[in-house]
């Protein structure tokens, strides 16, 4: 019976903490804008990347200490005028600047890889 309960207790303990952010994933949280586009915001909250932009979506996302991953959905329309629903991967390298405020490197997606830079405003 001992045996159930320390089982229980540690599955318990490894959903907890597997739940949880990493170190990387915390350093990001909080409202940050594009540099190349400062009307765009993208805020990092524990769960999911919510974009303040003219679509507001929201993606479940991770992160590493140089790469953030995410699949952003979009809408496109064929000729017929039908919406095609598509998925982009989307791939950032990254590096944080010494304050870590100011993020800077490559997003990569489908269209190929483009230059990439946020500033956190919190």
């Amino acid at each position: 019976m001992k045996k159930l309960l320390y089982i229980t207790i540690l599955l318990l303990f490894i959903l907890t903490f597997s739940c949880g952010q990493n170190s990387a994933e915390k350093k990001l949280n909080g409202m940050w804008y594009e540099t190349k586009d400062p009307k765009i915001f993208w805020i990092f909250h524990p769960d999911y990347i919510e974009f303040i932009d003219e679509d507001n979506e929201k993606v479940e996302w991770s992160a590493t200490e140089s790469k953030i991953e995410f699949i952003y959905r979009t809408y496109i329309w064929d000729s017929l005028g039908k919406t095609i629903h598509t998925e982009d991967e989307i791939l950032i390298e990254y590096k944080l600047s010494e304050n870590e405020d100011t993020l800077s490197g490559t997003l990569t997606n489908s269209y190929g890889k483009h230059k990439f830079g946020l500033i956190k405003t919190e």
